[in-house]
């Protein structure tokens, strides 16, 4: 559980780092594994969006949905400087919380299910960017690009420097 929102925020920090260090090393953000399915750049925009949407009901206990729409203008490099001034404005704004606000209800995503306290939003925005970063390492996979490792270090070099 939280316990306070000076400590998530740092603590979502290191998740968003972590999923823009797979973001930067995408190749072509039109790619996409089949038709129907989301581009390298409709993930990273909705992840902005969806943190928008996340914190937005755990200020204003509102679901609103900012939408994920290609611009024109859409690079690489455009994408990442949105979502970093996106997760510092987001972030910013969560700094205002009271502490105590974390274990109050917000209302639930669905429309006849109960509210839902403001920690647990938190960790579900946790999850959905975890979630998202996960696909974006299998698209990269499947384009032939080695995914970053997520904590700098792979587990087969580990073993070598605990053997050697």
């Amino acid at each position: 559980m939280i316990q306070s929102v000076s400590a998530f925020i740092d603590y979502f920090g290191s998740i968003r780092r972590r999923t823009l260090n797979y973001a930067r090393v995408i190749p072509a953000l039109d790619w996409q594994p089949k038709a129907g399915e989301y581009t390298c750049g409709d993930i990273l925009r909705h992840l902005a969006a969806a943190e928008t949407m996340y914190v937005g009901v755990v200020l204003a206990g509102k679901w609103l949905y900012p939408g994920h729409e290609r611009q024109p203008e859409d690079t690489l490099e455009i994408l990442l400087a949105r979502m970093d001034s996106g997760h510092a404005d987001a972030m910013n704004r969560l700094s205002a919380l009271p502490d105590s606000e974390l274990y109050q209800p917000r209302p639930s995503l669905l429309p006849d299910a109960p509210p839902v306290k403001v920690w647990r939003w938190l960790m579900a925005m946790t999850e959905h960017e975890i979630h998202h970063r996960s696909q974006l390492a299998s698209y990269l996979t499947l384009m032939g690009v080695e995914p970053p490792q997520i904590y700098g270090i792979g587990v087969e070099e580990l073993i070598t420097r605990a053997v050697g």
